[in-house]
């Protein structure tokens, strides 16, 4: 009955139906807790909740802004996370990102890792939950990402085991670490007019583009310095873009890295860079 009446509303203002009845579900769980097979048990919305679903959708629609931004929560590999404008919506293919660090942190004893560019802090906090070995090191140049962040490790409770602070890539970092992890801004700003409105249009800026023509400014950056910030046989981590493996690995290699792999998303594009810094030689 409720999921006909906002397709219905949805499809009336130019949405896909797929899409329109992601978002439903969407709203039902992480507002309401509701999933599909409550509604087939004959379980029913209060009037309250029918009308609050109402006005979410009705934002949606009138304004495009995604539906996280609205309902101010997100999922991230299951579990909910505060969002607002200031941060970027988590994604899936960040998803592929923390299941490999996972499996790096894994080989190591009380690992600890430094995320660039926190935002939520989905990676740091997924990480230290997945992972109670883990130690993690969050900055971000974004004050308010750092706000949403540090609400996020309250909402999980990962407690001292995740220190967050504001820094402009190393520029406050003084310790070394066993994996670097970074998700940057990896959109050449060019491309801008070219992106959805959802993500043109809402999406913080600082965290989408770079001022190069590649987009690959943020990971130059990184990787010039890095190796004073990683512990021997320490790793870098990166989520990348469409058609950077090739540059990003480039430069991976000048700078002595070994080990270099890369990992598909569902799509079979290069998602994931790993890379190991280099054996110090005696």
């Amino acid at each position: 009955m409720y999921g006909s009446f906002f397709i219905q509303q949805y499809l009336e203002n130019g949405f896909d139906k797929k899409e329109a009845q992601s978002e439903i579900d969407f709203v039902l769980d992480i507002l309401f807790d509701y999933k599909a097979k409550d509604f087939i048990l004959g379980k029913k919305l209060s009037d309250k909740e029918f009308l609050h679903l109402k006005k979410i959708i009705s934002e949606r629609i009138k304004t495009k802004r995604p539906i996280q931004q609205i309902t101010g929560n997100s999922f991230f590999l299951g579990r909910k996370f505060y969002v607002n404008e200031h941060t970027l919506i988590p994604r899936p293919e960040t998803e592929i990102l923390v299941t490999e660090v996972l499996k790096l942190s894994k080989k190591i004893t009380r690992p600890l890792i430094l995320d660039i560019g926190t935002g939520t802090g989905c990676i740091p906090i997924t990480l230290a939950l997945e992972n109670p070995q883990i130690i993690a090191h969050s900055v971000d140049i974004s004050k308010e990402a750092i706000e949403v962040a540090q609400k996020n490790s309250a909402l999980h409770k990962t407690g001292n085991r995740i220190k967050i602070f504001n820094s402009n890539l190393f520029q406050n970092v003084t310790e070394k670490y066993n994996i670097i992890v970074s998700n940057p801004p990896y959109i050449p700003v060019k491309e801008k007019p070219f992106l959805q409105s959802e993500v043109r249009d809402f999406d913080p800026d600082i965290a989408l583009f770079t001022n190069d023509d590649k987009g690959i400014e943020f990971y130059e950056k990184i990787i010039d310095s890095a190796d004073d910030f990683l512990l021997q046989d320490g790793s870098l981590c990166f989520e990348i873009g469409i058609n950077q493996s090739k540059d990003i690995k480039e430069m991976l290699n000048k700078k002595g890295y070994i080990n270099i792999k890369t990992i598909k998303d569902l799509n079979n594009t290069d998602r994931v860079v790993i890379a190991q810094k280099q054996h110090a030689c005696i």
